[in-house]
């Protein structure tokens, strides 16, 4: 494993209201690590994930990417809030895949994937064009570049969703359960993208996921979260086959009567 941390929570809370949802996180994710978040419904792991995508600010704490300050400047010695500007270019280093793929329906599956690069990154058409043909051709639908989102599976709606992340040359990407919205028989397409793209080793990911057999599969470490609190961490073998906590092992009985893998 690489030294360099890419991401970095420093002592993250994050409650809504007199709710409390996260309370004292602190979690680093290195260079091309694989990192699976699993835990109970409600128990922060989506609120971690998009405090990262600056879908929600941190009630308190910092947030790091890439030795750079993503919710907070220092301006003076003093930590500010993030300018707009400082937010936007710390956040293009971060890529995400939703549960529900969130295309342009008016749109092509290339003309989805062509617009970030254009508009964002200030690609010509050509060399956005062939980066998204390129991605497309990754995640197995080059055959679809003129059809639209209604005509497609949610399967392949999911792998055109992954392209469009992938376009951005993200340096982490989140996957937010991004099979949970999907019919039991379309899961397995996008796992085996999702771990085409994780045995290239180049990017690291942040895995919220209920499917244990894929955390064991791809992460190098699994992260169990309950209650706000990361209770348990570590390599996928070792965390499935030995739980440490009640709460851990009560969690896994879900899945599985044994050990997992």
């Amino acid at each position: 494993m690489k030294e360099n941390i890419l991401v970095k929570y420093n002592d993250i809370h994050k409650s809504y209201g007199d709710l409390e949802v996260l309370k004292g996180i602190n979690l680093g994710i290195h260079e091309g690590e694989k990192v699976a978040l699993i835990g109970p419904s409600g128990s922060g792991k989506t609120t971690l994930a998009r405090l990262l995508m600056t879908l929600e600010e941190p009630t308190e704490g910092t947030i790091e990417v890439d030795g750079k300050l993503l919710w907070h400047e220092e301006v003076n010695g003093k930590l500010q809030r993030a300018s707009e500007k400082h937010l936007h270019e710390v956040r293009g280093n971060i890529g995400m895949v939703f549960q529900h793929f969130h295309l342009f329906p008016h749109m092509t599956v290339l003309e989805n994937i062509m617009e970030a690069p254009m508009s964002v990154l200030g690609l010509k058409k050509s060399e956005a064009k062939k980066d998204a043909e390129e991605m497309l051709e990754k995640v197995g639908l080059i055959d679809k570049v003129d059809t639209y989102p209604a005509q497609l599976s949610g399967g392949q709606k999911q792998r055109v969703a992954i392209a469009r992340a992938l376009v951005m040359r993200p340096k982490i990407m989140i996957f937010d359960e991004p099979t949970s919205a999907l019919d039991p028989e379309l899961v397995g397409e996008v796992l085996d993208v999702i771990k085409e793209i994780a045995l290239e080793g180049k990017m690291g990911m942040l895995l919220i996921t209920h499917e244990m057999d894929f955390a064991m599969d791809i992460a190098d470490r699994v992260v169990f979260f309950d209650e706000g609190i990361i209770l348990e961490q570590g390599p996928p073998k070792e965390l499935f086959n030995n739980p440490e906590t009640d709460r851990l092992q009560s969690f896994l009985s879900r899945f599985t009567n044994g050990g997992i893998g």
